[in-house]
């Protein structure tokens, strides 16, 4: 018996070395199909996240190709018609001979026709209290040179360039995870959006309430990735993907087009004119450049009668100042953060800043139809806008409305308002 006992030891061992399994530390016999399947799903699990990691590459570099071939699309045509701009005292992009007039008297725009500037056109924001007139210098003078003939001749007008300016949004980010928002019953909320030209047909926007108007000197708004992945962040209903407040009706003005002068301080002022005449309450701005003393009116303006401006700081690094509108005393300035509540490395930082939000590798509607990942204070400030946009419907001041907002803030960085952070995170609309 013991000789059988020990012939049945040796044929086992022989099996298990066979099999490849060690009699001391290696798995037992009954477990090695378990160990073996652990192992294969394991395997599968990592794959899948390579998998997706790659699509998610793939998505970024396509955002960040198309964001980038819109923004060289618009300054090739600037590029390609130098003639038609020129530079301001700090080097900035400004209209060639076009002068911004701002409540001018009688008197000082005959003296002005004196001086054989002509008298192009006025910007329609009389129902804001405003009269913004467009005024071509004579041959023969710099834009520069115009400006200070027109102040020196009337010391008491105010008197600016026409500006140009450019959209604030970043690229993707090869850092963070994707961040997203839970959306809110946007009815009856009205919201307005200055930017560039929205894709309509897109499933994101197809079911969507939106007016689209171009405020450029072409009548046809020409959609862009820019500005149909803020459109999308706003209202944007497409199965899983949902902006911050779908439902809402959604202004958008398109003040670039496929005009050499898109982007110009006048196409703004006439756009937020156009929010002041419909009643849109709460409006964004995901566009950058210098101050401008045209804007600064029509902002201040829009604020004194009850709306509210959102504005995005800007993607000019931490050592650049808030950009305006975004500066601009009473606008609410919105820098970006990513998914671990990081500021976004390419955000620019000052007082002005007022409320961070998601806005880094957040996933955004783009013109062709598809969806990619962004990075930028212009896809932050759609959440905080629709934040705002929401809370409105149930306060009697805009005051009431920011105030409503406190309880979802998150204090980041520094204790209270900070720099880089404003006063905190406002992840839920």
């Amino acid at each position: 018996m013991k000789q059988k006992l020990k012939l049945l030891r040796a044929a086992l061992l022989s099996v298990l070395v066979l099999a490849g399994v060690e009699l001391a530390g290696g798995p037992q016999l009954w477990a090695s199909g378990g160990g073996e399947a652990q192992a294969q799903t394991a395997a599968q699990q990592r794959q899948a996240r390579r998998e997706q990691e790659r699509r998610r590459q793939i998505r970024r570099a396509r955002a960040r190709h198309r964001l980038a071939l819109w923004r060289e699309h618009v300054q090739e045509r600037r590029r390609a018609n130098p003639d038609r701009f020129d530079r301001g005292r700090r080097g900035e992009n400004v209209l060639r001979a076009r002068i911004l007039a701002i409540n001018p008297t009688e008197a000082a725009l005959a003296h002005a026709r004196g001086l054989r500037f002509v008298q192009m056109r006025t910007a329609r924001t009389e129902d804001l209290g405003l009269r913004i007139v467009v005024l071509r210098a004579p041959p023969g003078l710099s834009t520069q040179e115009a400006l200070d003939i027109l102040q020196a001749a009337d010391p008491a007008g105010v008197y600016d360039f026409n500006h140009v300016y450019d959209p604030s949004g970043g690229q993707a980010s090869t850092s963070g995870s994707r961040a997203a928002t839970s959306p809110a019953n946007g009815a009856g909320a009205r919201i307005g959006m200055i930017d560039a030209g929205v894709a309509l047909d897109h499933p994101a926007l197809r079911g969507a309430r939106i007016e689209s108007r171009s405020f450029t000197d072409e009548s046809n708004v020409a959609p862009s990735a820019h500005g149909t992945a803020v459109a999308s962040l706003l209202i944007g209903n497409d199965g899983e993907f949902r902006g911050a407040a779908p439902g809402a009706q959604l202004y958008a003005a398109d003040v670039f087009g496929e005009s050499v002068e898109g982007g110009s301080a006048e196409a703004i002022a006439n756009a937020l004119a156009w929010m002041a005449r419909e009643r849109v309450v709460v409006v964004n701005i995901s566009l950058t450049g210098p101050q401008n003393r045209a804007l600064d009116a029509i902002c201040r303006a829009m604020i004194a009668r009850g709306l509210i401006l959102v504005a995005a700081a800007g993607n000019d690094g931490p050592t650049s100042p808030v950009a305006f509108p975004a500066a601009t005393q009473g606008v609410i300035a919105v820098t970006a953060v990513d998914a671990a509540n990081r500021v976004y490395l390419s955000a620019n930082r000052g007082p002005q800043i007022a409320f961070s939000a998601h806005g880094v590798e957040v996933e955004a509607a783009m013109d062709d139809g598809d969806y990619d990942v962004v990075s930028g204070t212009s896809f932050a400030a759609p959440i905080i806008t629709a934040a705002l946009a929401l809370r409105v419907r149930n306060a009697s001041t805009p005051e009431q409305a920011i105030a409503a907002l406190s309880p979802s803030v998150v204090d980041l960085g520094a204790p209270g308002r900070d720099p880089i952070y404003g006063l905190g995170l406002v992840s839920e609309p």
